[in-house]
Order: C-alpha cells, then sequence, then structure tokens
C-alpha cells in the first residue's frame, strides 16, 4: 500500500517551528475575534479590575490589553494615555508568548525591551508584569499587567494576583460571549436569520478597524432584488418571505466565513467582503453571486429567476466615513438598477448625475398636484389605406416649461411606485377624451405594477363609470412582464373583458411570455416591438432576418385570432413591406408624431365607424 509523504517532511526543522507558530498563530487571533472583545467601548467590570489591581499592588498604571494582528489595543488603563500600541513594541506580546507571568524589574537592562520607544521615551517604562489572558483551551488572547517607572521587584504573591485578575478577566469575557450570544438574537434578521441593520453596521466597524491596520480594503455592497413587488403581488406575501429564505441561503453559499451577509429590511441584502489585498478581488465574489443565481429558485413547485441590483463601495478608497461608504453604495446599486440590473461600482465621475435625479424624484412627487402632465396622441392606422383608426395615449412632463422624456421619469415612477395614481391620471384622461368626443378610440399603456395590483379591473371599473365613456372605445395594453403569473394574468384579462374594454399585448417579443400561451390569453391585439421593424427594409442578413420574423409573428398570431399592429414605422418602405408581411394595423413617427389635442396637420381627424373597425373588434 502507498503511503503519501506527509507535507511536513519538506521542511527543515528551522521551517517546522515557523509553520507550525505561523499556525498556532492564525488559531490564536481566530480564537480572539470569535470572542468581539477587540474595539469595544470600555465596560466598568474591566475597569473595577485594574483599579482594584493597582490598587493592592501599589502601582501607577495597570492595563487589560489583547494582542492583535499588528498591535495591542487597550481595553482598560489606568495612568496610561494611549489606546494602542504597535504590537513590535508591545510588552504583553512577550507574554503571551510564554507560560505563567512575565516579570521584567528593570527595562533598561532587559535587551529584549531595552531599545522599545516606550522604555526610551514616554511612558518611561522600567518595571512590568503580565499574566496572559488565556482560553480554557488555552490560547493566549493578551494580558493583564502592570507598570512602574522605577525599577521593583515583585513577589510570588504578588504575582499569583495577576494571574487571578487575568482568571477573573477569561471569566468577563467568556460571560461577555455568552451575552453577546444572546445579543446576537436581537441582531438577527427573525425571517433570514442573517445579521439585522444593526448587527451590519457594527460588522462593518470592526471590518473597517482591521482593515486599517492589516492595511487591506473592505468592499461593501447594497442589493436590491428587482421586481419583488411582483412576486408579492402575483404569488401573495408568504411566497416572498420564502423568496428571501432561499435568497439568503443562496447568497450565503457565495461568501467566506469571514464575509458578511445581512438583511437590511424588505428585499434589500448588504454585503461587506473582507481580507482582500486589492479590491478587484471583489470581482470573483460578484461572479460567484451572479453564477448562483442564474439557476432558478423553486418557489411552491413554480421556478422562479432572481435578478437584483448590485451597488458597490470600497474602503478606505472611496471613503472612510460609514455613512458616506454605505450612501455610495446605495447610488451604485441605484445606477445598476437603472442600467437593467447587475452590478456597478461607485465611480463619481459616472454617479455625478443621481443627485439630479434623486432631485427629479422629488419633483415627480409633486408633479400631479402641480398639474404638470400632458396626455399626447400618436395615431394608428389601417395598413391597406393608411386611414387613421384610433390613437394611442402617450404622456409627457412639462416640468416648468421643460418637456422631460418619459425615459427619464417612468422608470422613477415605477421604482417609487409613483406609477400607480400616474397609471389611474392617464386612464381618466383618456377616457374622459374620449367620453366628451375629442378623440373617438384610445388605447392605454398598463404598467405591470399596475396591473398586478389586487383590485386593478376594479378601479378600472370605477374610471369607466366616473368619464361615461364607452368602454368598446377603450383598449388597455399590457406588457408581457406583466403575465409572470399566467393563471392570475388570465383572470384579471376576463375582469377587463367582461367591463367591455379591449385588450392589447404591447411590445411583444420584448418580454417572457411564449407564443402558446397566447391561446390562453383573453387578448385581441399583438403589438409587434419596433425593435423587429425597424430593420424590415434594410439589406442584407439582418433585414431578411426580420422580414421572416415578422412573417412567422402575423401567421401565428392570424391563427390564435389576434390583429396586429407593428410599432415603429418610420418610413414609406417599412410601412409596404409590413403591408405585404400582412400586418393589419401600423403606428410610427411616418404616420405622425404624439401630438396634442389640438388641430395639427400632423394628426389626422379619426375617422371611421363602430362597425368599420377591426383592429379592436366590436370597438
Amino acid at each position: 500500500m502507498f503511503i503519501p509523504p506527509s507535507p511536513l517532511r519538506h521542511f527543515t526543522p528551522g521551517q517546522l517551528e515557523g509553520h507550525i507558530n505561523q499556525t498556532s498563530e492564525e488559531v490564536r487571533l481566530a480564537e480572539l475575534y470569535r470572542y468581539g472583545i477587540v474595539d469595544t467601548l470600555p465596560e466598568p467590570q474591566f475597569d473595577r479590575i485594574i483599579t482594584l489591581i493597582a490598587q493592592y499592588l501599589h502601582m501607577p498604571m495597570a492595563a487589560i490589553t489583547f494582542v492583535d494582528r499588528d498591535r495591542q489595543w487597550f481595553k482598560s488603563r489606568l495612568g496610561l494615555q494611549v489606546e494602542e500600541m504597535p504590537r513590535s513594541i508591545a510588552f504583553c506580546d512577550l507574554t503571551i508568548k510564554q507560560s505563567g507571568v512575565l516579570v521584567i524589574p528593570d527595562a533598561t537592562l532587559d535587551p529584549r525591551v531595552a531599545e522599545f520607544s516606550n522604555v526610551t521615551g514616554e511612558p518611561h517604562i522600567r518595571f512590568y508584569a503580565g499574566a496572559p489572558i488565556c482560553t480554557p483551551e488555552g490560547h493566549p488572547l493578551g494580558a493583564v499587567c502592570v507598570i512602574d517607572r522605577v525599577p521593583r521587584e515583585f513577589t510570588p504573591e504578588d504575582a499569583a494576583v495577576l494571574e487571578h485578575s487575568a482568571a477573573l478577566v477569561m471569566d468577563q469575557l467568556k460571560l461577555h460571549i455568552t451575552v453577546q450570544q444572546l445579543g446576537d438574537l436581537a441582531l438577527l434578521d427573525s425571517l433570514t436569520g442573517l445579521p439585522n441593520r444593526a448587527n451590519f453596521r457594527q460588522r462593518l466597524l470592526h471590518a473597517t478597524r482591521r482593515a486599517d491596520h492589516a492595511g487591506e480594503s473592505v468592499v461593501i455592497g447594497l442589493m436590491d432584488l428587482d421586481h419583488f413587488k411582483l412576486v408579492n403581488d402575483t404569488f401573495g406575501h408568504p411566497a416572498g418571505d420564502e423568496l428571501l429564505r432561499l435568497t439568503a441561503l443562496r447568497l450565503q453559499e457565495c461568501v467566506s466565513s469571514s464575509d458578511t451577509i445581512a438583511r437590511m429590511g424588505g428585499d434589500e441584502f448588504a454585503l461587506i467582503f473582507t481580507d482582500l489585498a486589492n479590491p478587484a478581488d471583489s470581482q470573483l465574489i460578484v461572479d460567484r453571486i451572479t453564477q448562483a443565481f442564474a439557476a432558478p429558485l423553486h418557489l411552491g413547485g413554480r421556478e422562479v429567476f432572481v435578478h437584483s441590483s448590485l451597488g458597490l463601495t470600497v474602503y478606505p478608497e472611496d471613503a472612510s466615513d460609514l455613512e458616506t461608504l454605505l450612501s455610495q453604495a446605495d447610488t451604485a446599486m441605484y445606477r445598476a438598477k437603472r442600467a437593467g440590473g447587475g452590478h456597478a461600482f461607485f465611480h463619481p465621475r459616472h454617479d455625478q448625475s443621481v443627485p439630479a435625479e434623486m432631485e427629479l424624484l422629488v419633483a415627480l412627487h409633486h408633479a400631479l398636484e402641480h398639474d404638470e402632465f400632458e396626455l399626447l396622441y400618436q395615431p394608428i392606422v389601417r395598413a391597406r389605406d393608411h386611414a387613421v383608426m384610433a390613437c394611442e395615449a402617450l404622456i409627457r412632463w412639462n416640468r416648468a416649461g421643460t418637456v422631460i422624456s418619459p425615459l427619464d421619469f417612468i422608470p422613477l415612477a415605477e421604482t417609487s411606485g409613483l406609477i400607480l395614481p400616474l397609471g389611474r391620471w392617464v386612464l381618466r384622461e383618456a377616457c374622459t377624451a374620449v367620453a366628451q368626443g375629442r378623440v373617438t378610440r384610445v388605447a392605454v399603456n398598463v404598467s405591470p405594477l399596475e396591473f398586478t395590483q389586487p383590485h386593478f379591473s376594479e378601479q378600472v371599473a370605477l374610471i369607466l363609470r366616473e368619464t361615461g365613456v364607452d368602454p368598446q372605445r377603450i383598449m388597455l395594453e399590457i406588457t408581457e412582464s406583466s403575465l409572470l403569473d399566467p393563471a392570475r394574468g388570465q383572470e384579471v384579462l376576463r375582469e377587463l373583458r367582461d367591463l367591455g374594454v379591449h385588450v392589447g399585448l404591447d411590445d411583444f417579443g420584448m418580454g417572457y411570455s411564449s407564443l402558446s400561451a397566447l391561446a390562453q390569453l383573453p387578448v385581441e391585439v399583438l403589438k409587434i416591438d419596433r425593435f423587429f421593424t425597424q430593420h424590415v427594409d434594410e439589406p442584407g442578413a439582418e433585414g431578411k432576418r426580420s422580414v421572416e420574423l415578422i412573417r412567422a409573428v402575423v401567421i401565428l398570431a392570424g391563427a390564435f385570432g389576434l390583429v396586429t399592429v407593428a410599432e415603429g414605422v418610420e418610413t414609406a418602405q417599412q410601412a409596404r413591406t409590413l403591408q405585404t408581411l400582412g400586418c393589419d394595423y401600423l403606428q410610427g413617427y411616418w404616420f405622425g408624431r404624439p401630438e396634442p389635442l389640438r388641430p395639427s396637420p400632423q394628426l389626422v381627424p379619426i375617422t371611421g365607424s363602430a362597425s368599420d373597425l377591426t383592429v379592436y373588434p366590436n370597438l
């Protein structure tokens, strides 16, 4: 039987001793960090211990210290002004490397310490005695020590007092960790078991302090789940809670034991990546997170894909203040969300527009009450003769004489929830315009957030009653992302059809639904997204692919009894090609740009009666 040689056989005796010492030191440090005492606030029980020692032994200086990787930190001190000092000049570092009490009667005569700056300079240490503070397993964490500026003798009875004091400190540490564990119950998120917001801040403080002494970086991240509200509204809050638990478990699998994953509340998680010699190393962790969530989560028999937006910032490179770091991570997360998800590192040049966006969001909150919104109408024409048969209502924001593009404020409205009152305003204004005879028939866009509201169809019914509009002259356009739950989607669509309004599927091909799902959905109109129409009149392979794709969509839509509307028509050639391919209706700048309801050569008066319009059956 072949037995592989032990890796220790490759060490010389001196190397072996160094290897063992290094391993022992790492274990010692791990124990020190486990007790969580370093960098904590002063505590009266430790102060009382050193006060009693100093009085009993008649010493002007006394301290309880802990030896970190590169420093000696003072938990409690009497007669000393420093809070910490380099480990290289720490008497207590010598104490923890031996058993029993270390006594140095005159430091100026001891070659181990005679050149230390705290001997040759302030506080001019001459006498030192220290007893190691050891865990029950024998790991020395620090020392209880007494100091004087003059040489002294130290009796065995005095040494015994120090040893008993060190044991008393260890008892306090064991009590400390027990209390800490109990305190963690109040510092853990009850849903996921992760550290909560308060715990996260404590851990971040400790991580940055350790990074200062190790000369390393800390990467802080804030992660938000995209469209989480849709899951709550679609599947219910218990399913949303389960999704958060599964997300927490998968995140924990991506990081090391020295890192932190916390839940800040709602669907927001926070991350701390430590022990990074180079901030770029965090990219490996981010890649692991991305790969981990490429696979679906199983939620009550359903497969759910988690998409998130993650913002990252680096301590101390980006900032040293914790509040600033969290603000920067939030800013980077916001930029990632605006880009469609993924992750983004904070960068001042990239994120300089965020304050302006936040200011825009504040203004958006007041825009409705200030009557700053306006509806424009774009014609929808019949493909065979370009007769205007209906129009689509499109919102614009006129803020202090400046027109704000929907591309700028609609994402803000969706992420903030303002899309709900805004959507109700658009529908009410469009219905009022039809009821007053200013337009004959109109299509209105519905956001996914509106569609998934529990009482959406009831709100539509209320607006129809309030405006007195003929429901047959209204079409609601929903997007494929509204149909995350097909069963719930079919229920809402049937309720809308029962009200008498028509329903179209907007931006087809850009979302989640399949052609086979169309047969089960009570929709009547399929709007082909401009992404597919923009290349139909171009030569080459791309133009040919666009033509064949649209041809296939038209044929299948016809098989399901759906009418097609091609969006984004900007040239006469595109219009001719789309008509040849069988599209029923066309919409785009070639036939008219969105215009207000006033006489305009670009907006042809809507013609046709209810009986001659086939784009919206029976409209």
